[in-house]
């Protein structure tokens, strides 16, 4: 840990977003001792902390406008994928792929459980 602790930060630069190469590692002692002090450093800073226990990483924390930044990437990733399926399945409906369902989705679960005996 002293060895990550003392090693000059390697930065890089992708689009917004900057972050060091060499992972800021706080452990859970000093997290309950100096919890202010690490609540001003997460004000500013874009680079996660990961909280260690015995030598192991347990958690990670950002401050909130890295968390903002991560939840909308994860948003737009989550929406590319439903548009992805949709695009699929409209593809499919074209080709002919897809057939019409008619009936009660009881009915459905019945005969799927009917041909699943037979």
């Amino acid at each position: 840990m002293l060895l990550f602790h003392h090693m000059k930060k390697i930065t890089k630069k992708i689009k917004e977003f900057t972050y060091s190469l060499v992972p800021e590692l706080i452990s859970a002692s000093d997290l309950q001792r100096k919890s202010g002090k690490i609540l001003r450093m997460l004000k500013d800073s874009t680079q996660p902390y990961f909280i260690v226990k015995n030598n192991k990483p347990t958690g990670v924390i950002v401050g909130i406008e890295e968390y903002n930044k991560l939840k909308k990437i994860q948003k737009e990733m989550e929406l590319k994928e439903v548009l992805k399926i949709i695009n699929e399945g409209e593809k499919e409906l074209e080709e002919g792929k897809v057939k019409e369902l008619k009936g009660s989705v009881f009915e459905l679960w019945k005969n799927l459980q009917n041909n699943k005996n037979d």
